[in-house]
């Protein structure tokens, strides 16, 4: 734990100074009178503001975890199994300067990029009509070495990447060529 003090630790020193002089000078007044509440409501919109906006406040990512190790990879743990693709950009920002490529392509939902090789399973959709159905690929804890690329594969629309793959080199590392899933002949 930080022992480093925050915008919120002095907001909310500053503030309970303030109350505690205030309540010497008054006289019993009620508890929720409206112009505690107005001050409480201020204090607590200036406190969510300064932790979204405030450059400095403390931004590590809740979907991973970056640690360099001895041998010179770094290894990659993917707290949240939903990363975003601003998360996404955000790692290909921070493992960039380790010399690790990220792709990061968007589809449209029912396509994949050529190069994942997806056997769809059958579905049924709300008219009766067979569908095809889209696994997502899964292990996420994966150690990456300078050149390696590092792409991910995301349905428009959808809260997680449907597939992460990771390359030795660029060379090996395919462009991703959408293609439309479609349900194998019977």
């Amino acid at each position: 734990m930080s022992t480093r003090t925050t915008f919120e630790d002095r907001l909310l020193d500053e503030l309970k100074k303030e109350i505690g002089r205030h309540e010497r000078k008054a006289s019993v007044r009620p508890l929720f009178a409206p112009r505690r509440i107005a001050v409480v409501a201020a204090a607590c919109a200036a406190a969510w503001l300064g932790t979204v906006a405030v450059p400095g406040s403390p931004a590590d990512s809740t979907a991973f975890a970056v640690e360099p190790r001895d041998d010179g990879s770094i290894m990659l743990t993917v707290k949240a199994q939903t990363i975003s693709v601003g998360a996404q950009r955000e790692l290909r920002t921070k493992v960039s300067a380790w010399g690790i490529h990220v792709t990061i392509d968007l589809l449209a939902p029912g396509h994949v990029c050529e190069r994942s090789k997806v056997t769809p399973l059958v579905g049924v959709d709300q008219q009766g009509n067979r569908v095809p159905i889209i696994p997502l690929k899964a292990g996420w804890d994966v150690a990456l070495r300078p050149g390696n690329v590092l792409a991910f594969e995301n349905t428009r629309g959808a809260s997680r990447p449907r597939a992460v793959e990771v390359y030795k080199t660029r060379a090996e590392a395919e462009p991703c060529v959408p293609v439309k899933v479609t349900l194998p002949d019977d």
